[in-house]
């Protein structure tokens, strides 16, 4: 299990909030990585998107609407009563999250293009953590927090060698030093042949992952469909200028039923 960063300075943690419910089953997670450092600021930036019409061409959303809302009601008191609802309860969560790890915490509402917003906020954070999106999730199809205690399958993907290296640091806090729940992700055009990934993974983790997976198709892409084929619990990967694309945060967003955790910056246990 790693140990203890050493206390260097602050470094910030960004959750993103807003795209799926109160966002309890993402805070769930974040234990580990908060209980293994001595000074974080813990970011909660609750984003309500204005523009809901790219969201309302969506299948999964289409059907949601049939089931449960009609499109004007996005923009009517019913949205307006929702989103005070889930701010509130975000809110709640993210400070009890920072009062038991003891970590400083810092909380905003923001407007705009669910995009735009993601991109800011991983732009200026350490790391920034973030839900698929769904919005107008009832109770009865939403999908169930998942206990901090329980077990969670992390898959990291590899597609740059240096920021590959801190995504490999902070999944390693993030699994309490559990390797047997770590897949690993390496992108072709990151190294030249499985056995050098092999090796540059293996020299970055205190022990062998549950699997090093060489993915022959080049780019975000063939890695968020890898991913997907999975069924991780949650993606680490690192915060690339591929990666904070629009198209590509579009992607992760919409196309991934885990929880994503994007690694600008992490320093951590080398071994």
């Amino acid at each position: 299990m790693p140990e203890k960063l050493p206390d260097t300075g602050p470094r910030s943690i960004a959750v993103f909030l807003g795209t799926s419910g109160s966002g309890q089953a993402l805070l769930n997670i974040l234990g580990p990585l908060l209980d293994k450092d001595t000074r974080i600021d813990l970011q909660g930036v609750f984003a309500v998107d204005d523009d809901l019409r790219h969201a309302a061409d969506l299948p999964f959303v289409k059907e949601l609407c049939r089931l449960t809302y009609s499109v004007r009601e996005f923009h009517g008191a019913e949205f307006e009563r929702t989103i005070a609802l889930r701010t509130r309860t975000a809110r709640k969560a993210l400070e009890q999250l920072a009062r038991r790890t003891g970590v400083a915490f810092s909380f905003h509402d923001v407007r705009g293009a669910t995009v735009s917003l993601l991109q800011k906020t991983a732009l200026s954070a350490d790391i920034t953590f973030f839900e698929p999106l769904r919005l107008f999730v009832t109770h009865q199809v939403s999908t169930p927090a998942r206990s901090r205690f329980q077990r969670q399958r992390y898959i990291v993907a590899i597609d740059d060698r240096e920021i590959g290296a801190h995504a490999l640091n902070a999944v390693t806090l993030l699994s309490n030093g559990r390797m047997q729940d770590v897949t690993v992700l390496i992108s072709a055009r990151t190294m030249a042949d499985i056995d050098s990934g092999q090796q540059f993974v293996r020299s970055r983790l205190p022990s062998d992952p549950a699997d090093i997976i060489f993915v022959p198709q080049d780019g975000l892409y063939g890695l968020i469909d890898v991913a997907r084929a999975k069924r991780a619990d949650m993606l680490v990967l690192g915060a690339t200028e591929e990666t904070l694309k629009s198209e590509s945060l579009r992607s992760l967003l919409e196309r991934l039923p885990c929880p994503v955790c994007l690694v600008r910056s992490w320093r951590g246990p080398v071994t």
